[in-house]
């Protein structure tokens, strides 16, 4: 063999190794599909998006007293005008309707939003959504197509709940529009003794947290040209804030739990309870309790902890995968049968580890995938799809 022949088979085999690691990041890398995890790092002025209004987003000024405001883009002209209205409060709780060309109407709480309960017994039916990452259109689609919503998309599943396991914020362009109806959705199913469950995703506590790394291009385009930080639309002062402080990180319903990441056996060694771990990291989200970030790192957002979690799929380099005696362990623990996922993005709602751990994150942004939702009834598990159809998983 020549020398030259030599070196064509070794750039033929370099060539084959990157094709096939290129296959691989086409579909699961480290935990999710690397369309997913990239951030934008192009120039966001040169890209038209078409006209759009984003808002309305409600700003507290005091107790008495709200600014709605409107952020509309021209896409002729490439710029960017406010409509704002200021709005007197006089009642608890107030019905607002949206100004022209809006024809939703939003209930605005003078308070703070109450915690919300975390423990359910006695449903009969659950629905759980994964990560919808601001595709508005295909959510409504599962849940209209599924029955869980009317065409007015109103509440239509009686005493049913729906649990949304996080990470609304990022990537897509409809985020708004997403959270507005997941809100108004919680409270209509209460009023029919149902329920809909919003946990806390790690794109939400990023948000919340001033870190907008992976905010959709339009969202980037619109605040730089505000000058503003996205994160301002969801502070304290703002109806959108307020609400998504209040929320839950982990539910459980009869033997079940939700949780964005999962539950990882240092929660145990951590003697960490359900109620502590939703309050902790409530807490870590309110300035007035405000740690710095050391202090959050090493006692809410430590490696392990259930909102950025991956240990049933991988090891990392905190971690190892977890073990049938470990995750044995954590079920005991929590008094459940099994825990449901999102966080870490899969082709199809699949089981893990003897049917102890239900995967859900099907990408809904990703052209070659079909959005699934997860259907639980009388012990019984399905998937079902956007044209309304189920199948058995188990």
């Amino acid at each position: 063999m020549n020398m030259h022949l030599r070196l064509y088979i070794f750039l033929f085999s370099i060539i084959g190794a990157t094709v096939t690691l290129n296959a691989q990041k086409k579909k699961l890398s480290s935990g999710a599909f690397s369309k997913y995890d990239k951030v934008f790092r192009g120039n966001i002025d040169t890209i038209k998006f078409p006209d759009y209004t984003e808002g309305p987003h409600f700003f507290w000024i005091d107790s008495k007293m709200v600014r709605m405001q409107y952020v509309d883009h021209d896409r002729k002209e490439n710029k960017i005008s406010i409509r704002e209205k200021r709005i007197k409060i006089k009642k608890d709780s107030v019905l607002i309707k949206g100004l022209k060309g809006d024809s939703n109407k939003y209930w605005l709480l003078k308070n703070d939003y109450p915690l919300q309960k975390a423990e359910f017994k006695g449903v009969k039916k659950i629905i759980a959504i994964g990560d919808v990452h601001g595709e508005y259109h295909t959510m409504i689609n599962l849940l209209k197509n599924n029955g869980v919503i009317d065409e007015d998309l109103n509440w239509s599943w009686d005493d049913g709940h729906l649990v949304f396991i996080g990470d609304i914020f990022d990537r897509g362009n409809k985020v708004t529009e997403s959270l507005y109806l997941i809100k108004k959705l919680q409270r209509q199913a209460k009023e029919n003794k149902g329920r809909v469950h919003l946990i806390l995703g790690n794109h939400e506590v990023m948000v919340l947290m001033d870190d907008s790394r992976y905010v959709a291009p339009k969202y980037k385009q619109m605040c730089k040209k505000l000058m503003i930080n996205y994160p301002r639309f969801f502070k304290r002062d703002t109806e959108l804030g307020r609400w998504l402080r209040s929320l839950n990180s982990i539910v459980k319903i009869n033997d079940l739990i939700f949780v964005h990441g999962g539950l990882s056996p240092d929660l145990v060694k951590r003697n960490l309870s359900l109620e502590k771990i939703n309050k902790d990291i409530r807490e870590s989200l309110n300035t007035i309790n405000e740690q710095t970030k050391e202090e959050l790192m090493k006692t809410i957002y430590f490696p392990e902890n259930p909102l950025w979690y991956r240990g049933y799929f991988m090891k990392t380099r905190n971690y190892p995968i977890i073990s049938n005696r470990e995750l044995s362990m954590v079920l005991n623990y929590f008094k459940i049968s099994k825990i449901f996922i999102g966080h870490t993005e899969v082709e199809s709602i699949r089981f893990l580890h003897d049917h102890k751990i239900g995967a859900i994150n099907v990408p809904m942004g990703y052209e070659n995938i079909k959005p699934q939702i997860l259907f639980v009834e009388n012990g019984c598990f399905y998937r079902c799809f956007i044209d309304g159809s189920k199948e058995l998983i188990l």
